[in-house]
This record gives structure tokens, C-alpha cells and sequence, in this order.
């Protein structure tokens, strides 16, 4: 068996990164035009979304974000914006941080991830200072196409039509016959500095300190925001769409996404009207199982475990010298590896 520094024997070689950073670039949606679905600002959404991954390569701090926009979400968001605490308060030292200095001349209240987070159930194992920072491994020399790992995702959370946590990109190189695909899993990437949490205006989108970032549907307002500032095209809007006619009683089943087990209700628990996304099924995780796309992968093309342990399977895999991120110029510093 070959060792994770060297492609698999009598296999061909894989494209570069670029080109995987291209084939990502098809899958994700036009700005412009997904805003227009939505009663926000699409000038600020933009705005707001390309300055937000500006933070995330560090060519703008938390601070200078957060200053520059606290105007301009006040008047488009109102209440929704100004109760809520700003998520970045007492993060650690990224660039994402924003000081309480700058947390008190806001308009948004002074807050910190912590008070965001408690208000979800489950959530206080994230603030366990021992606890693991989740990542995922993906050899593409294993993967065979199969997208076992998008129906099993599917299956496990209960998404709606539209809304698939995992795809497989699939992408034809050279002419016939000599012609060879590529096969990419993308599942969210939960990034260490993630856009879609400097641009949520209400701080529906945070990050837990198990690496993995969450949505709190509770607070999600819709604003798409989070989506156009997602570099990887990882998050998904329901629409209340359903499988009714294909399943009897889908639209009665209910999601465990988070640990919190939310059904289709008529008092805002339902993920209805809000941005969804991969979360590494937390809920499996906090079991002590693996994600379904990992425990489904028929090509055993999927490792998950601790990125912080150095001896775990995927700490290696990650150091290794076919290991590379999506979109590394971003400074995303995605948690999802990848194996040439």
C-alpha cells in the first residue's frame, strides 16, 4: 500500500490546486443575483462580503470591519442588529477579533461568542479547553465518484430539495479518448478564519472551539450575507421546500443538525427561511461517531479526528506532502485537507 507522500501506484496524476480552486469557482452562485431574492441591501451584502474575506487573508482587521459597516447594518437590520452581541469579542488574537473598545462604540450590543453560543443547546462542550479541533481528510486518489457521501449526508440530516451538505464536483480533463475525471467532495470546510462569520450581521454564523462553524437558525434572519462571503459555495438557503410527493410524511421529519433536534413548526424552530450548511454532523460527533459521509465513503477516501492531536491518522494526513486546502490564497485556512 502506498504511503500517504505518494500518489497511489498505476494511478494518474491529478490537476493542481488551481485547478481545483477553479472547478470550486463554477459551483458557487453570482452575488448579485442571490441577493436580488432577498428584501436586504444587495450593494451592502456584496460590500460587506468581499471585505469579509479581506479579513480573513488579514488585509483588514476586525476592527476596521466592524467600524466600517456599523452604520450602514444599523439602518439596513435594525433591531436585529443592534441585539446582538458582536461574535468576535475575546476570539483569541486573528484578525477577526474586535476589541471591546471598538465592541463598545457599536451599535450592536457588547457581547461575546460565548453569550451567542449558550443559547444553543448543546453547545457548552465547546467551551471545554481540551476539546478537539475537528477536521477532515480527503484522498482524491480514493474517491471513485459514487456519491455515497451526498445521499448519506442527505439522509442523515433530513435536507430539503436544493440543500445538499456534500457534494461530488465532477470535472472532465483532456480530449477523447484520452480523457480523465476528477472527482472533488466538497463538504463545508469549517475554516479557522471563516468570511462567513466576520459578515453575519447578526451573528447567526459562529465558530465553535471544537473548529466546527455553526448556524443558530433561531437568530439567522435570511439575509444571505453569509452565503456570497463563502469562498467554497458551502451554504445553502431553504426554502421550505420538501420531498411530500415523493415520500409519505417527509415534510414531517425533523433535522438533528447541531444536537438540536428542529422539526417543520410553526413557531421559528424550523431551519425554514435560513441559511444551512455541513456542521460535520456534530450531533454524530458528539456521540462519538463519525460523520455519515465518512462512515458511508465506500473508497475509504475519508478521514476525520482531532486536527491538535499529532498523533491522529488525520494530523499526519494533513502534514503531508500531498496534503493542500481549496483556496489557500483566501487565508480561510480551511479544516478540510485534501490528498493529490
Amino acid at each position: 500500500m502506498s504511503s500517504p507522500e505518494e500518489p497511489m501506484p498505476g494511478v494518474p496524476s491529478l490537476p493542481d490546486e488551481e485547478t481545483f480552486d477553479a472547478v470550486v469557482d463554477e459551483e458557487t452562485a453570482d452575488p448579485r443575483e442571490e441577493l436580488a431574492k432577498t428584501e436586504y441591501s444587495t450593494d451592502l451584502g456584496v460590500a460587506m462580503a468581499e471585505d469579509a474575506k479581506r479579513v480573513s487573508n488579514g488585509e483588514l482587521t476586525g476592527d476596521e470591519y466592524w467600524a466600517k459597516y456599523d452604520s450602514a447594518a444599523a439602518a439596513e437590520f435594525g433591531d436585529d442588529y443592534r441585539n446582538t452581541p458582536n461574535p468576535a469579542i475575546d476570539r483569541g488574537d486573528d484578525g477577526q477579533t474586535v476589541s471591546e473598545e471598538v465592541a463598545e462604540s457599536l451599535s450592536c450590543t457588547v457581547g461575546s461568542m460565548e453569550s451567542v453560543a449558550a443559547e444553543m443547546a448543546g453547545d457548552a462542550a465547546g467551551d471545554d479547553e481540551d476539546s478537539e479541533r475537528w477536521g477532515m481528510v480527503i484522498d482524491l486518489q480514493k474517491c471513485v465518484g459514487c456519491d455515497s457521501c451526498t445521499v448519506a449526508c442527505k439522509a442523515e440530516n433530513r435536507t430539503p430539495p436544493g440543500v445538499s451538505y456534500n457534494v461530488v464536483v465532477e470535472e472532465e480533463h483532456g480530449e477523447f479518448p484520452n480523457v480523465t475525471r476528477t472527482n472533488l467532495p466538497r463538504p463545508c470546510m469549517q475554516c479557522e478564519n471563516p468570511p462567513c462569520v466576520q459578515v453575519c450581521p447578526v451573528s447567526a454564523t459562529y465558530k465553535m472551539d471544537d473548529g466546527v462553524v455553526n448556524v443558530d437558525y433561531d437568530r439567522c434572519i435570511g439575509c444571505r450575507y453569509c452565503m456570497i462571503a463563502c469562498p467554497y459555495g458551502a451554504r445553502y438557503f431553504d426554502f421550505g421546500d420538501n420531498y411530500d410527493d415523493e415520500v409519505e410524511g417527509a415534510g414531517e421529519v425533523t433535522s438533528p443538525e447541531y444536537g438540536v433536534d428542529r422539526g417543520p413548526r410553526e413557531d421559528g424552530t424550523s431551519p425554514v427561511g435560513n441559511v444551512r450548511k455541513c456542521s460535520f454532523c456534530t450531533h454524530r460527533l458528539e456521540r462519538g461517531e463519525e460523520p455519515a459521509c465518512v462512515e458511508t465513503c465506500v473508497g475509504d477516501a475519508r478521514n476525520m479526528g482531532d486536527l491538535d492531536d499529532p498523533e491522529s491518522e488525520v494530523a499526519e494526513l494533513s502534514e503531508s506532502s500531498r496534503a493542500f486546502q481549496l483556496k489557500e490564497s483566501e487565508g480561510t485556512d480551511p479544516n478540510v485537507y485534501y490528498l493529490r
